[in-house]
């Protein structure tokens, strides 16, 4: 049988070792479809829509680093991606879209389905290419992944006009296209700098970024806060360190912690590690620094070193290997347990954090959700994945459901999009079976892609959905409430009864109206053999407010 430019696409998939390509079938992608056929590998997954797809390679490549492949047909498959593709690009995720485009002798005249789709994504994506030979189309996949996985990871995307797939390929791949990619060290004199200043500090604070969770560097955070003293926070996005380590206090800016939002304030340095100090993170740009304050900024990306706050060191190099040599210098000074008295503060602002939902009426009703947010938190593995939507319930979620294990909480904070929760759940569980993985998501962003519960029973996905229901988009109603005198339009709205759509579907449901009926219902959707959904109906009037701390 010849040998086709699509056969050797699905080979450079399987050299990279991609555990799965999810998409829709269409004429752009049926070659590519036969060879997966023929080979039984890798997995195609079958989504009932492409935003699915994508946030299902959004979950998994931002889970574990690694890439994640989606393959779509023409603009409309590829425009339906457009969503995912931004937020890999913001959270620095290494997904490969693989798009099909008009037959390259119909480029320009107006084909059915013809935009120009390079530049379409070129503003969201490290690379944006449309081939132009058939032979190179294995060439420039193989350079996409690699690009892909390069400095800060993030989305690329390749176009292959329509009929280039079932043309012969005459080359050959000789060189497995993956690689081990350099990290970006620091200047020697940056590093000494730092050092000298976490020295002297006497209330030092670490931000612990995405950056640390991509280099592999939590440990490292922790170890150096040992030695120094230092709270430990994690930026917008619960990623970077596990928060149960008694040095940690929680997530920063909005809807964060009061305890974090404290020792911010406290520090006389503050480490901030692979970030960027995002608008969420700095509570819309109003976090400041006092004159006495200095700050220390680590990012792979030298464009948001110093950019949103002055430095008084700053280095553009991958976290871990900036941290293993702030810590070479440091082990030599300090050992774990440094500054007792800074530590018995921290711990004081930790157990602030505890008590701080203390005095919730937890048998209220309607639900309130910290309720639902305390029984979630008890019924979950301390290595559970948590993959949570956009929505107000949000805010409730990192300040009191603590990320036990590194890297455990995914949330593509930088872009926000609705009806990721689910999709990003399905991508990591359908590569780590064996492992609690639970969607978070409200009722908004959940109706966006239940339809995908199909694939679920499938495909064998057995993912937990906890709906957090309050019949209506509550960011949006909280602005009206404040801003606008209460004149409500636009969200509030009725829901379908969830638990009776996934049973239609053929995965189990259950509907919780009662707060003692919230932990036999989890415990039943976490023990369930599929794919389950759990509809939580939360208090419509309950609103979490993203608490804007005093900054200098």
């Amino acid at each position: 049988m010849t040998r086709t430019i699509a056969d050797a696409v699905v080979e450079v998939l399987l050299d990279e070792q991609v555990p799965f390509a999810a998409g829709l079938p269409g004429s752009g992608v049926m070659d590519y479809l036969d060879g997966i056929y023929r080979k039984a590998a890798p997995r195609f997954v079958l989504v009932r829509h492409e935003q699915v797809g994508i946030h299902m390679a959004l979950g998994y490549a931002e889970y574990t680093g690694r890439p994640a492949a989606m393959l779509v047909s023409r603009s409309p498959g590829a425009s339906n991606s457009v969503i995912g593709v931004q937020a890999a690009f913001a959270e620095g995720s290494p997904v490969v879209l693989i798009s099909s485009h008009v037959a390259s002798g119909a480029r320009g005249l107006g084909a059915f389905q013809e935009i120009d789709l390079e530049s379409l994504f070129r503003p969201i994506t490290k690379m944006s290419v449309e081939v132009r030979a058939a032979q190179r189309v294995p060439e420039t996949l193989q350079e996409a992944f690699r690009v892909a996985v390069s400095a800060r990871p993030g989305p690329v995307h390749v176009s292959i006009p329509l009929d280039f797939p079932s043309a012969e390929y005459a080359g050959r791949l000789s060189v497995p296209s993956r690689c081990v990619v350099g990290r970006a060290l620091p200047a020697l004199e940056a590093v000494e700098a730092a050092v000298a200043i976490l020295l002297a500090a006497e209330r030092p604070a670490i931000i612990a970024g995405g950056g640390v969770t991509k280099s592999g560097a939590a440990g490292l955070v922790l170890d150096l806060a040992e030695r120094l003293g230092a709270a430990v926070t994690n930026s917008w996005g619960k990623k970077a360190v596990r928060e149960d380590h008694h040095l940690c206090t929680g997530t920063i800016g909005r809807g964060g912690t009061g305890a974090s939002a404290a020792v911010l304030h406290e520090a006389d340095v503050v480490l901030a590690l692979g970030l960027r100090f995002s608008e969420f993170a700095t509570e819309d740009y109003r976090m400041r620094f006092g004159p006495e304050q200095r700050l220390i900024q680590i990012d792979i990306d030298p464009a948001t070193v110093g950019r949103v706050l002055p430095v008084s060191v700053g280095m553009a190099a991958d976290a871990r290997m900036a941290l293993e040599e702030i810590l070479t210098a440091v082990r030599r000074e300090r050992e774990p347990g440094w500054n007792p008295q800074r530590v018995a503060e921290i711990h004081g602002h930790r157990r602030a954090w505890e008590e701080s939902i203390s005095g919730v009426d937890w048998d209220a009703m309607p639900i309130v959700t910290p309720r639902l947010v305390r029984d979630l938190r008890r019924a979950l593995d301390p290595d559970a994945v948590i993959c949570t939507d956009s929505g107000n319930f949000n805010y409730w979620l990192a300040r009191y459901l603590p990320a036990t294990a590194d890297g455990s909480y995914i949330y593509p904070a930088a872009a926000g999009p609705m009806g990721c929760g689910l999709p990003a759940a399905m991508g990591i569980k359908l590569a780590f079976p064996e492992r609690q993985v639970v969607a978070v998501a409200g009722d908004g962003g959940f109706a966006m892609t239940m339809q995908d519960l199909e694939t679920c029973v499938r495909e064998k996905i057995g993912v937990v959905a906890v709906v957090v229901n309050n019949f209506g988009y509550g960011n949006i109603k909280i602005r009206q409430q404040t801003k606008f005198g209460n004149r409500l339009i636009g969200s509030e709205f009725g829901n379908p009864d969830f638990a009776a759509v996934a049973e239609l579907f053929g995965a189990q449901g259950e509907t919780v109206s009662r707060p003692s009926e919230i932990a036999p219902a989890l415990a039943r959707a976490l023990e369930a053999s599929g794919p389950a959904v759990v509809d939580v109906h939360v208090d419509p009037a309950e609103i979490c407010t993203a608490t804007i701390d005093r900054w200098w």
